[in-house]
């Protein structure tokens, strides 16, 4: 290639380099082989440029570019890669150069006829990305009815080199950008905001108004009413939404990890710490954190906590340096704070940092209208997850989901579904297809019975209403009921004098 180059004039190097210049400054793949070609005219001093690529399905070569006024007719035309110039440089893999095409048995017609331009001469080069050829780049009628010179072939090497790789990169950056997309929309359907009652309405408008902020946020409600989901809502909002979205479950990390996880560690810092370890709030830099259960946080950890609110800033464990960030704080517990302060369980001052504007979530059963909606959805997400028919929820169903208290909210009736098209044998969900435990949730309590006896005599029952649904499939239910069929098939074992298998 460099000697290549060093037979190319001034002007020829001139252009290329302004070519290299203007195929740097974008990834668009259209304006890409606009570029190329119209490099490619010039350079070559040619009336005409086209770039055909390989449709491997067909075996024909179809036309993404070319320059001139035929451009708009040749959009829908192809070449069938058994013939043409373009077909013979693709076949073989190596440049042709043609100063008469009436006298070239290649020459394929087809195209002057339908475009009704006039091609007299073509020099071809093949574009070859890691020894596989995806199309060809040629060149139409040098001007003066002057031959192709063997600078000519060389300059066509050169741009088809290059092109290539362009094309590469421009069609790597296309999948990847669609797959973004893709996998951005799995996302926005997973985290939807799906609501119609009046009482959550409420709930986003304040989320609305605060995301534009940079306010701390502390989220209230009941296990399962959608706290996270809010979080990321207000995240998608704000200024800060091309940032991260870091998730920490405060609860879920044992005591002893959770402040290098939050604060990350040096090496060295503790016995295992054989690398340095950035921690949660590093990672969100620029973008948001999302502390769920923070009324779990060890009170040694909240000290540090506090510092972060205020300053943010931190040093990692076992480090001396202060490291700053740029984040954004959302928080959110299912408990009393004031009350865990009043314990002595939870820093005063620290429930006012966190306490900047709180947001109380409702429970399911105090926005019913939502019901109908999250069901549906929740039914579309797994029914096309499990590639199944079902598309909709019996009537006198809907009259029971809207009837129950969901103790567990948004998340119980989430599973619900789920379980339910897991049973589901037709198009529709009725009432064999749901275990929803109604008549368990309405009945009271036993008096005089301690708490591991009640949980025991509610799972005795939970278990066999599950089997009697799977019509006493002992694998079916062990799915419905997320465990393995050896663990049911041992709680059988101990429950034996209760549970009918």
């Amino acid at each position: 290639m460099e000697d290549t180059i060093r037979k190319i004039g001034r002007e020829e190097l001139e252009i290329l380099f302004q070519m290299t210049s203007s195929l740097s400054s974008t990834l668009e793949l259209s304006r890409i082989l606009d570029i190329i070609i119209e490099s490619a005219k010039t350079l070559l001093k040619a009336e005409a440029s086209s770039l055909l690529l390989l449709d491997e399905s067909t075996n024909e070569l179809y036309f993404a570019s070319a320059t001139g006024d035929v451009s708009e007719r040749l959009k829908n035309l192809t070449v069938p890669l058994d013939k043409g110039i373009a077909g013979a440089c693709v076949r073989s893999g190596r440049p042709q150069v043609v100063d008469d095409t009436l006298s070239n048995r290649e020459f394929y017609p087809g195209i002057d006829r339908r475009t009704g331009f006039e091609t007299r001469s073509i020099i071809a080069a093949p574009l070859i990305i890691k020894g596989k050829t995806i199309g060809v780049i040629e060149v139409l009628n040098k001007k003066h009815h002057r031959s192709w010179s063997d600078a000519d072939r060389e300059i066509i090497i050169i741009i088809a080199f290059q092109a290539a790789q362009v094309i590469q990169n421009a069609q790597l950056h296309l999948r990847l950008q669609e797959q973004q997309d893709l996998l951005r929309n799995e996302i926005d359907s997973r985290y939807a905001i799906i609501s119609a009652s009046k009482e959550f309405q409420e709930v986003l408008e304040l989320a609305e108004k605060v995301a534009a902020s940079t306010s701390t946020i502390l989220l209230l409600g009941e296990n399962g009413t959608g706290k996270e989901l809010l979080a990321r809502y207000v995240h998608r909002l704000s200024k800060r939404r091309e940032g991260p979205f870091i998730a920490v479950n405060c609860a879920a990390i044992p005591a002893t990890l959770l402040e290098s996880e939050l604060f990350g560690h040096e090496k060295g810092a503790f016995t295992g710490a054989t690398t340095l370890h950035r921690g949660r709030f590093e990672l969100a830099h620029q973008g948001t954190i999302f502390l769920d259960e923070i009324g779990d946080l060890p009170l040694e950890t909240q000290t540090k906590m506090l510092r972060v609110l205020q300053e943010r800033e931190f040093e990692r464990l076992g480090g001396t340096k202060p490291i700053k960030v740029d984040v954004r704080v959302i928080a959110a517990t299912n408990q009393d704070l004031q009350e865990k302060i009043q314990q002595k369980l939870f820093r005063e001052d620290l429930f006012y940092r966190l306490n900047v504007f709180p947001i109380r979530i409702p429970p399911l059963r105090e926005r019913t209208d939502d019901i109908p909606l999250l069901a549906q959805h929740f039914l579309e997400i797994y029914a096309r997850e499990m590639n199944t028919s079902v598309h909709r929820i019996d009537k006198d169903v809907m009259e029971t989901l809207l009837a129950y208290s969901w103790p567990g909210n948004v998340r119980e009736l989430q599973n619900v579904i789920e379980r339910a098209i897991v049973l589901a044998t037709g198009d529709s969900l009725d009432r064999s297809c749901f275990m929803l435990p109604v008549e368990t949730a309405k009945r009271a309590l036993p008096d005089g019975q301690g708490l591991k006896e009640t949980v025991e005599a509610f799972k005795i029952s939970y278990i066999q209403s599950v089997i009697e649904k799977c019509g006493g499939n002992q694998r079916k239910a062990s799915k419905v009921l997320r465990i393995q069929p050896s663990y049911l098939s041992r709680l059988l074992a101990k429950y034996r004098d209760s549970v009918t298998s």
